[in-house]
């Protein structure tokens, strides 16, 4: 039985009417001359339709939306076939409507893919325990629970294979059956297997992580009789995953025969994922040996005897089962590497099929590849039911999903959380920098826009206060630690979707409304800026410390390599050097952490999940020695300014200062968030951005939520910023002269 063939969209007209191009000029031609026009080319051979081989599993407990996440992410990440935004569209289309029809989400799938198959779950059911019978000098074993035991005299063993139940018990009965059968190991084929080290960037090509595939070696079966029997394999029209692979196996090494019906290879390669009333069987492998992937059908050679007992007395006669024909070629879809699709998606108009989609997307992704479950806890699955649920509440708009991404987001306490549409549902951003201070409020440090004065305190956002707009915000804004989940939603502050008025308050305790408006005189980021402080580097004789330097390591003070070198020759003969990186720099970390350090330093350990197929997982693991020491050098006491904005490649230069002992931390608590970030592309045109990647302390102490810890913690006040006063900078100060 195989599924129609279904010419691609695009592929052509009908066989009734005439081709294009130049063989319809040979059309029209004959038509007039009375002949038969040319037929169009035959459809290529479909692929053997193995749905109906599978013994399906049973109903699962998981929630709907759980499973569905599961099945997607086991489609999107380790079936052949097609790519993860082929795969993403379909769920988006099955997705639309006014509720979810979780059952024809799941039939989509089926119809669209040739490596997933729909069924209806079967009743919980068990294995029986084992069965042995003797016919004559055949042992006929029915595996199940317990271990089987041959009748002296065995010559040769039958294992009945038919209406075996799906469950997790059934690889180790197998094993034992033939275990017993066998003085030496069975050998088993490969499977080729897509291996993810860390979760693909699908935005950038150029990225920390990785995927292709790759030929897993299965162990062999182990031994445990005498001799090595003959055997023979009973089956039937449909056989649960587990058993299909065994019959691979001992056909295709040529240890056992196969009586009864032929074997669909494809089951032997999927997977039961459970789904609401039913359920999908997925493709997860690709069985192959040295000739390459193993037929798409394995005959049987011989029907099941009838009677059974008088056709097993041959079986103890025969030889080698003969090698599988190879001749035919195989149609199912291919393990192949899938090529990377550069840069964003396809827009569409956001609808609620592509926000729920997008929501199950992200979930069975994170579910795979993010490596702070320990540290935050496991709140996923929770947050995929409340904000599916949410679609439904209002109209979807990309204001709306992108605000139900970041709500999801936030479960991960990840500071790399970041969610971006095309076009984006913002029409700018108003070139004020504001912070939190000392009190909780939040103030205008500087900006570009007049009406928006130094230590101004925010008071309302429209017709809501300062601190109800925070309480809101901060539920969808994912950090992993509260000073930079404050900074984050300040940012979503500044951008606008539509007219925003909001009230300040002066340092002389006046209040004023005035109009968010964005900025329209181009790329704002160089004449703002977005460190706390812009100060050059240089000496620190205006703050009374004449021998004190001061190196400003944030991208927006123009901080380069090459200029970084030339402070630190400047800042040799110094008492002390204060460098501020309270922001992120523009180059990578090592380099000029090798002239603090005079000794070898470490790195922080970065550990990566690597996925050898969906069920085989480790660690790969890099932590890098640097030699310090590196001309020009400083050697004097140093006074390290960190803050809410320190992150990422801002944290991976401090923790090597820190963790060599290098220097004394003043400011706030850093972002506690490193890590090589990732992008996911989804339906619409969506991007989910988080953390793939797990960072640890150089003595392997915990990194996530915890940070740059500040020796002294010093937070600005209201009058700090009205005044441009630097707290932290003059506490640095205070502790390198006190060292002098």
């Amino acid at each position: 039985m195989t599924r129609p063939y279904k010419p691609m969209r695009g592929a052509g007209p009908p066989a009734s009417l005439c081709p294009q191009g130049l063989l319809a000029v040979a059309c029209a031609f004959n038509l007039a001359c009375g002949e038969t026009p040319p037929p169009p080319p035959s459809p290529p051979p479909a692929a053997l339709d193995w749905c109906p081989h599978v013994t399906p599993g049973t109903r699962g407990t998981a929630p709907a939306a759980v499973a569905l996440s599961e099945a997607h992410a086991l489609l999107r990440f380790f079936s052949p076939g097609r790519g993860s935004r082929a795969i993403d569209s379909v769920l988006a289309t099955a997705m639309e409507g006014s509720t979810v029809d979780w059952d024809g989400v799941a039939q989509a799938h089926a119809d669209e893919f040739q490596s997933a198959c729909i069924h209806e779950p079967r009743d919980a059911t068990s294995l029986f325990p084992v069965q042995v019978e003797r016919h004559d000098t055949v042992a006929l074993i029915r595996p199940g629970v317990g271990e089987p035991i041959l009748p002296e005299g065995t010559r040769a063993v039958a294992i009945d294979l038919r209406g075996l139940p799906d469950v997790p018990e059934l690889e180790a009965a197998l094993t034992r059956a033939i275990a017993l059968s066998s003085n030496t190991p069975a050998p088993r084929v490969s499977a080729r297997v897509r291996v993810h080290t860390g979760p693909t960037n699908e935005l950038y090509a150029l990225s920390f992580y990785s995927n292709t595939t790759q030929r897993l070696n299965e162990p062999a079966y182990p031994a445990s009789g005498t001799e090595a029997l003959p055997v023979a394999l009973l089956t039937d029209g449909r056989l649960p995953p587990a058993a299909a692979r065994f019959v691979a196996d001992l056909r295709a090494t040529r240890r056992a025969w196969l009586w009864g019906d032929a074997l669909a290879t494809a089951v032997a390669e999927s997977r039961w994922v459970p789904v609401a009333r039913k359920g999908l069987s997925i493709r997860i492998s690709q069985l192959e040996d040295d000739a390459g992937p193993l037929p798409d059908r394995i005959p049987a050679d011989g029907a099941l005897p009838i009677p059974l007992s008088e056709g097993l007395r041959e079986l103890p006669t025969l030889g080698t089962p003969p090698p599988l024909d190879r001749s035919a070629e195989v149609l199912r879809e291919k393990m192949t590497p899938r090529a990377f699709v550069s840069g964003p998606g396809t827009h569409r108009a956001p609808t609620a099929g592509i926000a729920r989609a997008a929501l199950v997307i992200v979930h069975g992704a994170v579910r795979r590849f993010f490596p702070y479950f320990p540290v935050v806890g496991d709140g996923i699955d929770a947050r995929l039911e409340e904000t599916l649920a949410s679609v439904d509440e209002a109209p979807v708009n990309a204001l709306r999903t992108v605000q139900l991404l970041r709500r999801f987001g936030a479960v991960l306490q990840d500071g790399h959380v970041f969610v971006e549409a095309t076009p984006s549902p913002f029409i700018g951003t108003i070139p004020v920098l504001m912070e939190e201070v000392a009190n909780g409020d939040v103030v205008v440090r500087r900006s570009l826009f007049p009406e928006f004065r130094p230590g101004d305190t925010l008071v309302r956002v429209d017709h809501r206060s300062a601190v109800e707009w925070y309480a809101e915000e901060l539920t969808r804004t994912s950090a992993a630690t509260q000073g930079y989940r404050h900074e984050l939603a300040t940012r979503r502050l500044r951008e606008l979707s539509g007219p925003r008025s909001l009230a300040l308050r002066g340092p002389d305790g006046h209040e004023r409304t005035v109009e968010g408006r964005p900025w329209t005189g181009g790329d704002f980021s160089e004449a703002l800026g977005s460190a706390p402080s812009r100060r050059p580097g240089g000496w620190l004789s205006d703050l009374g410390a004449p021998s004190l330097y001061y190196v400003n390591m944030n991208r927006d003070s123009g901080m380069d390599l090459n200029a970084y070198v030339q402070h630190i020759q400047t800042a040799s003969d110094a008492r002390g050097l204060v460098v501020d990186m309270r922001h992120y720099p523009d180059f990578l970390a090592h380099v000029p952490v090798q002239h603090l350090i005079q000794d070898d330093f470490a790195s922080p350990i970065l550990r990566v999940m690597r996925w050898t197929g969906p069920d085989q997982h480790d660690v790969k693991e890099d932590q890098h020695v640097f030699t310090g020491g590196a001309e020009p050098s400083f050697r004097g006491p140093i006074a390290l300014l960190v803050g809410p904005r320190t992150v990422s490649r801002a944290e991976h230069f401090a923790t090597m200062l820190v963790g060599a002992h290098r220097v004394r931390v003043v400011g706030r608590r850093s972002a506690g968030t490193n890590g090589d970030i990732t992008h996911l592309v989804l339906p619409g045109n969506f991007r989910f951005a988080f953390t793939g990647m797990e960072v640890l302390y150089p003595d392997r102490s915990t990194f996530h939520g915890v940070g740059i810890v500040p020796d002294e913690e010093i937070v600005p006040t209201t009058e700090d910023l009205a005044l441009d006063r630097d707290p932290e900078l003059l506490k640095a100060i205070e502790l390198l002269q006190a060292a002098e």
